[in-house]
């Protein structure tokens, strides 16, 4: 399994576009997470917001989906438009991860019924079915291949890369669209929130005190190809707990053999991994089971960190954002191999096996990351991405 991850658009509480977020990530700076009661919610909560452009075309785009789903798109479109023509537009294939699609017009369409006893004119009921995201973005790409949404909750969009991969090299299509979009509805925090696993400040990672999550909302999109050059995604693995409805099982078991499969897939050694991003929910179940995964497949030999603290948990967006974050790290754009630092406001809970946490160290080089997303059910994906070191 090797496919190049050619291009990649970026918008989350970092920011909206690759320089900013690369910036923002590599800063050492923990201000993005925002307390919002805009929603609205029951109270206000930390989140992981879009700040949107003053852009006159998100006017006319009538869901928050949607309109994130735009500002990652205009980013690769240049390089979408140039693969169209070389290979046509029946050889572009689109497969996008989310767990809510534009659910939150459907939250206010349900406000509007209850008071006025019928849904707006303009409500579309369609835009709240996974496969919305995926369509919207054909559309935009006149993508005439291959086009479908997967909602496995926050292994969503990692999935979706996985399956791109398969699309190219069963000859399927030439250039997959591949990603995922989530932005932020009442029914995930206020979910979070009845599941008691709601951070009551900014979350912490791996922290003794940690008390739960952040929701963030984001959309991260590549283009796949079949290239041989630049970033490539080597190997992946994916396992099911098959253990409970939504908490991991506590030995960590699955995410380790997911982070085993990754590894032996992509033909390297766990030696050879530079940077693990962790899934690291900051919820005392996640982390605990995450950390003795962590100690089983690379001791605490290799950096490792949970950017959630920084862009939220972006639910089925996570998956394709984050290894997205690792992608910018391997960028040239990070000349310095400077690394993310883990949350800084918090003691390491010492009931966890010792895992070497990132605080923000400058590599003499960044090969090889691995990254993390493992999702309610047991679902688990991990994923390898490289590059030729000259």
């Amino acid at each position: 399994m090797s496919t190049c991850l050619k291009e990649f658009g970026v918008v989350c509480a970092l920011g909206n576009n690759k320089a900013e977020v690369l910036a923002a990530l590599i800063s050492g700076e923990e201000k993005f997470l925002s307390l919002d009661s805009d929603l609205p919610l029951d109270a206000a909560q930390y989140v992981g917001r879009v700040a949107l452009p003053n852009d006159e075309a998100l006017n006319d785009i009538t869901t928050n989906n949607n309109k994130l789903a735009y500002l990652a798109y205009q980013q690769i479109a240049n390089i979408v438009q140039k693969l169209t023509a070389e290979y046509g537009e029946h050889r572009i294939a689109v497969i996008i991860g989310t767990s809510t699609a534009s659910i939150y017009e459907g939250e206010l369409a349900r406000k509007v019924f209850e008071d006025d006893g019928h849904f707006p004119d303009d409500f579309c009921y369609e835009v709240q079915e996974m496969s919305a995201p995926a369509t919207y973005i054909a559309k935009l790409a006149n993508a005439k291949g291959p086009v479908y949404g997967i909602s496995t909750a926050c292994s969503s969009s990692g999935k979706a890369l996985i399956s791109a991969s398969a699309l190219i090299e069963n000859g399927l299509a030439d250039v997959v669209i591949a990603g995922g979009i989530d932005s932020l509805t009442q029914l995930t925090v206020n979910g979070f929130k009845s599941l008691e696993s709601i951070s009551s400040n900014t979350c912490r990672p791996f922290s003794a005190d940690r008390d739960g999550i952040n929701i963030g909302e984001a959309a991260a999109l590549f283009v796949v190809t079949g290239d041989d050059d630049g970033i490539q995604l080597l190997g992946a693995g994916e396992t099911s707990d098959a253990y409970h409805i939504s908490a991991p099982i506590p030995d960590g078991s699955g995410a380790a053999q997911a982070m085993a499969l990754a590894i032996n897939n992509a033909n390297v050694t766990a030696e050879q991994i530079d940077y693990v991003n962790l899934h690291g929910t900051g919820t005392v179940k996640n982390d605990a089971m995450e950390a003795l995964a962590m100690a089983d497949i690379f001791g605490d030999n290799v950096c490792c960190g949970s950017t959630k603290h920084l862009t939220g948990h972006t639910l089925g967006a996570a998956g394709a954002l984050e290894l997205g974050l690792c992608w910018l790290l391997l960028s040239e754009d990070n000349s310095e191999h400077k690394l993310p630092a883990n949350c800084k406001d918090g003691v390491y809970d010492q009931r966890l096996p010792q895992i070497k946490l990132s605080q923000g160290e400058y590599l003499d080089k960044l090969q090889y990351c691995l990254s993390n997303s493992f999702a309610f059910g047991g679902n688990n994906f991990s994923a390898v991405i490289g590059k030729k070191y000259e």
